[in-house]
């Protein structure tokens, strides 16, 4: 489903203060996983990085989703390549002792709209965008363009 059905047109200028706001967001959140990186002596930023430093600078009801997510992409990348023939990288999570997991609801203030109810619920968080469809739609988000992905095996990561 493109954005342009759910949200009304945007200005340019709307448009490129938001595309301000993401860069500047992304510059804020690599900046505290890159230090973190030092101070451990390592070259490499890893997706555990970006959430823990999530959790650090209080985007704790981020953290959870996007754990989950990582988790079924990984999953799924696992199942592919375990097909191939080829060794199979585990890699485990770990976000430090600092940061509590964040219950699986959307922050206060942010409306996501009725064809996304339940979308941050972890048993339904990738419900009908994976390949597989795995993990269904009973969190009652299902929604005729989510089915139709489901049933095309739709993959959003594919090459």
């Amino acid at each position: 489903m493109a954005m342009s059905h759910v949200h009304p047109p945007l200005s340019d200028g709307a448009k490129l203060t938001i595309q301000e706001c993401v860069s500047e967001y992304i510059s804020f959140i690599t900046g505290e996983a890159n230090e973190r990186c030092q101070r451990e002596q390592r070259k490499t930023i890893s997706a555990e990085d970006v959430l823990w430093a999530m959790g650090k600078l209080g985007f704790d009801e981020y953290v959870e989703p996007l754990a989950v997510f990582l988790n079924r992409y990984r999953e799924t990348e696992n199942e592919r390549t375990s097909l191939r023939g080829e060794p199979v990288l585990k890699r485990g999570m770990d976000y430090g002792s600092s940061i509590m997991m964040a219950p699986t609801y959307a922050p206060p203030g942010f409306h996501v709209g009725h064809r996304q109810q339940g979308f941050l619920d972890g048993t339904t968080a990738m419900g009908g965008y994976l390949r597989d469809g795995s993990g269904g739609a009973a969190g009652g988000g299902s929604s005729s363009s989510q089915a139709s992905l489901t049933n095309n095996n739709f993959d959003p990561f594919g090459q």
